[in-house]
């Protein structure tokens, strides 16, 4: 296969639904049921040359899987919509006094997670004490798109992902001496690179027209990282992953078979 046209295919995978049949709503359960296919590693050659300054290919490891779901309500937009709740991507955490919990700097308990979309007045409680980690992780804060331009983590903001504001759940297990522990790419290599931080992501709606219709068919979906080489090397591992639809019912949990990259590799 040439690597030049992969590392394009990559970049659209997301988006390949087949739809194999339609079929009456009583024959498929509205609870999404996934079933795992097959797995492929695409490498970027070493002497890739970039189009533009755009142009950032990275490894990724492609997974296929079968996908049902009886009245077809899979997928999540990109634009606004579908980052209001229950799709937000995450809860700010604030302190008793309302005023966000940022990575430096001292606040009073307790902390109480909200939605700054839906407003500070539904606060919930979220912790009696500072659980702040004590070093800068894109899992636990992000940079304040208030204060433009400022890349400081010490005023980054503290908060809490939202399980919902993906709907594929990606997680790589990687085994060593017969036991397999989850992989965190960032954490392993030391790295504030917040691309590592997450292999989840969104499928997408295929067809608005056709949203709540019975659908069947495969997705495959690319997990792009820089990591994968560096983490995974020549170990043995297995892929783990489920898929919310938009009622937030959550799908069965799949796990691939104990794969490497050697053998899933693409040439």
């Amino acid at each position: 296969m040439n690597m030049k046209l992969s590392i394009g295919q990559i970049s659209i995978i997301l988006l390949t639904l087949v739809v194999v049949g339609c079929f009456s709503p009583d024959e498929l359960s509205e609870v999404p049921r996934i079933g795992y296919v097959s797995s492929h590693f695409y490498r970027v050659p070493d002497d890739y040359v970039p189009k533009d300054e755009t142009d950032n290919p990275r490894d990724s490891i492609v997974i296929t899987f079968t996908l049902e779901d009886g009245d077809g309500d899979i997928g999540l937009r990109s634009n606004d919509v579908d980052n209001l709740y229950p799709y937000h991507p995450y809860n700010t955490i604030i302190d008793s006094r309302g005023e966000k919990v940022r990575f430096g700097g001292d606040y009073q308990l307790p902390f109480y997670k909200v939605n700054e979309q839906q407003g500070f007045r539904d606060s919930l409680f979220f912790s009696d004490v500072d659980n702040r980690p004590t070093s800068y992780d894109c899992k636990y804060f992000i940079l304040d798109e208030e204060l433009t331009g400022n890349t400081n983590q010490d005023s980054a903001v503290f908060i809490e992902q939202n399980i919902y504001g993906k709907n594929l759940i990606v997680d790589i297990l990687r085994k060593q001496n017969g036991n397999y522990t989850s992989v965190d790419y960032a954490e392993y290599t030391n790295s504030i690179n917040c691309d590592l931080y997450s292999l989840s992501g969104r499928i997408p709606i295929f067809d608005d027209d056709n949203l709540g219709r019975t659908l069947k068919g495969e997705i495959s979906y690319s997990i792009p990282s820089t990591g994968h080489v560096y983490v995974l090397n020549r170990d043995t591992f297995k892929i783990r992953f489920y898929v919310f639809d938009r009622a937030l019912n959550q799908s069965n949990v799949v796990e691939s078979p104990d794969l490497t990259l050697q053998e899933i590799l693409v040439d």
